[in-house]
């Protein structure tokens, strides 16, 4: 049975090739922070992640969303030194520590899970992940001996033109004994050109204390490729964005063009909804089954029922659209509705911090603001709820089985009783009883004239 595992995740650096005033790290990947990406794949398989610290540390801290430990690293004098910041933890861990860097952001758990086993299998003391590179310029290349176990790791600068033909190379990422890191961490000097602590450099402690070396080379290049710049962070997006549109198909979502769907990692989505090209869902959104999301969609931190049509070139925002909608095009839903079952919203109709009740309709061109519109109601084209006297926001409530008339305006504070009626072009300034029509500017009760 393994030990407990302790994962040191590194954050600390300025990530200057990224040219941003955000530190590199908070930058996102498919609507998520890289080191979020990182810590939450650690926090998995460990029984405890702490995060390195230095740049922007305060920043890097209050966007980190999992239970981590930090610590600072004040100056960033190199890997090594960072590490050394977690030497109190790593102290009283016993049992392996996996080292993580904040901008690789594509590692798979699976991958870190079978790198333990196999560094656990081998009864290996440090265990140092690695790919093979057709161009491994630029990498510290593996050396091995006769045993394929690891003697040393040579920088692109200091190797013999022999070891640069060397096509394994290091990751950076390492699975290691606590007893060894600890005595590796004593060993390091900054006796080199840069002034700063490898961490590379506790291959030589391991070594000569006669520790087992080993290495885990996996296939996949993209996961250990780290993120530098913004050409790199696009190829990351474009990863992690395949990866996630791959397991909603998997679990019975049809994208039809996976390669023009944008969808956030923490958004779920339930079987036999089809998603059309263009379409960007993001955050913590949540969507049923056999809904059809026709393309030009941008949908946000949303909760969206069963069998609802929502129709091309919507944004729907921070709201909840129960079962059986049909939505749009072009209708602009803001934060703070909710929309019940069998409700239409038509083309080019807003509406903002609406409770829309079962089976009512805003087919079109309407602005709907601070309101409650009850059962079986319909709101007519050109409706405009006039919300805002200036200073204050105000409520309209609309009762069931409503009719209100095109282009008529609803001034709030306002409240129509079940089955009002506005006849068109009007002015509703005040209340309206039950089974009652108003016309007129400003509106007035209609009474017919049953006389002719």
């Amino acid at each position: 049975m393994m030990s407990e595992l302790l994962t040191v995740v590194l954050a600390a650096g300025k990530g200057t090739r990224m040219k941003s005033d955000t530190n590199k790290v908070l930058h996102k990947v498919a609507g998520k922070e890289m080191v979020n990406h990182v810590i939450d794949t650690a926090d998995k398989i460990s029984s405890k992640v702490i995060c390195i610290v230095g740049h922007q540390a305060d920043d890097v801290k209050e966007n980190i969303t999992a239970d981590v430990s930090f610590e600072l690293q004040s100056e960033q004098l190199g890997t090594g030194h960072a590490v050394m910041q977690a030497r109190n933890e790593i102290e009283n861990h016993s049992g392996d520590v996996l080292i993580l860097y904040a901008d690789i952001p594509l590692i798979k758990e699976n991958t870190l899970r079978n790198m333990r086993k196999f560094h656990d299998d081998q009864s290996a003391n440090l265990t140092i992940m690695t790919t093979l590179l057709k161009n491994s310029t630029g990498y510290g290349r593996i050396i091995k001996n006769e045993n394929s176990e690891i003697i040393k790791i040579v920088e692109e600068d200091d190797a013999t033109f022999k070891e640069k033909k060397i096509k394994e190379i290091n990751s950076g990422i390492m699975c290691i004994n606590s007893n060894s890191l600890i005595k590796a961490l004593d060993d390091l000097d900054n006796d080199n050109a840069q002034d700063e602590y490898y961490l590379t450099d506790v291959v030589d402690t391991v070594r000569d204390e006669k520790g087992k070396i080993l290495s885990y080379q996996i296939d996949d290049e993209e996961e250990i490729t780290g993120v530098n710049d913004r050409v790199n962070l696009s190829k990351a997006e474009k990863t992690i964005r395949e990866r996630i549109n791959k397991e909603h198909m998997m679990n019975g979502v049809t994208i039809i063009d996976p390669l023009t769907t944008y969808i956030d990692e923490n958004v779920e989505i339930g079987a036999d909804t089809i998603i059309y090209p263009f379409t960007y869902i993001e955050g913590e959104t949540k969507i049923g089954s056999h809904n059809i999301i026709k393309p030009h969609n941008h949908i946000i931190n949303t909760k969206i029922g069963d069998h609802n049509n929502i129709k091309n070139s919507n944004v729907i925002k921070e709201s909840t659209i129960k079962n059986e909608c049909n939505i749009g095009p072009f209708a602009h839903i803001r934060p703070g509705c909710i929309i019940a079952d069998g409700v239409k919203i038509g083309d080019y109709v807003e509406i903002k911090k609406a409770d829309i009740k079962e089976k009512a309709k805003v087919p079109h061109l309407a602005y709907v603001g601070d309101a409650e519109i009850g059962s079986q109601t319909n709101v007519g084209a050109g409706t405009i709820f006039a919300n805002y006297d200036g200073e204050n926001k105000h409520k309209t409530i609309i009762g069931n089985s409503v009719f209100i008339g095109s282009n008529s305006t609803l001034v709030a504070p306002l409240n129509i009783k079940n089955r009002g009626k506005t006849g068109a072009g009007a002015v509703v300034t005040r209340d309206v009883e039950e089974d009652t029509t108003v016309i007129g500017v400003p509106a007035r009760e209609y009474i017919e004239n049953k006389d002719g």
